[in-house]
């Protein structure tokens, strides 16, 4: 037989809006989104609970590591303790990455890796899915690292010379060359944007969890 309570958590900036319809109502599947407020499509308000089967925590532009840290051990994790999940699926969307030109969240890749990571290691069965990404360089070292970090694959501190050459040969008409950070043809890992959480983060963590 197969699984009776799935978890779906959803990190692309755009709200996860297909799989909250698919699965709406249904007590096996729970669906948490943390998005970009006013993206595209517009769906997944807080209040937003699909029979049930949904939270939704819409961010603010500008979501930094701290924030999202926090939202993850005050919120994604509690939620996931109550609803005790025997398998999980992630979508992680690079266009939550800083440097994307789409979305407006600016998290390092870093804080992504350690979000999946953590749920991963929360609930032990897990699929790890790619999601948007509209920045080449972004994209690749995403999820060229998060592979690495699930795998417990040591990373490089510079990238060697045949990865440098691939990521300088790449562009992007979404990206303009004075847009280009030195540092996505040098290394994997981003620098960590730590920052201030804001009043809107507590709100939302606390929001899903009533």
């Amino acid at each position: 037989g197969g699984l009776s309570r799935v978890v779906y958590v959803d990190l692309d900036a755009h709200h996860g809006d297909g799989v909250e319809l698919a699965f709406a109502g249904d007590p096996r599947v729970l669906t948490l989104s943390i998005h970009e407020e006013g993206r595209f499509p517009g769906t997944g308000l807080i209040d937003d609970r699909a029979g049930g089967s949904a939270r939704n925590l819409p961010v603010p532009r500008g979501l930094n590591d701290s924030e999202l840290d926090f939202l993850m051990t005050e919120a994604v994790l509690p939620l996931l303790e109550r609803f005790a999940p025997e398998g999980l699926v992630v979508t992680a969307g690079a266009d939550c990455l800083a440097g994307d030109p789409l979305s407006a969240m600016a998290i390092s890749n870093v804080a992504l890796w350690q979000a999946v990571d953590r749920l991963v290691a929360h609930v032990g069965v897990a699929v790890v899915l790619g999601g948007g990404g509209y920045n080449p360089w972004t994209v690749a070292r995403g999820w060229a690292g998060l592979w690495a970090t699930l795998a417990h694959k040591p990373m490089p501190e510079t990238l060697p010379s045949g990865a440098h050459a691939v990521l300088e040969g790449l562009s992007c008409d979404l990206v303009d060359d004075e847009d280009r950070d030195a540092a996505w043809l040098s290394s994997i890992a981003d620098a960590p944007n730590p920052g201030v959480i804001r009043g809107k983060i507590v709100e939302i963590a606390r929001a899903v969890l009533a």
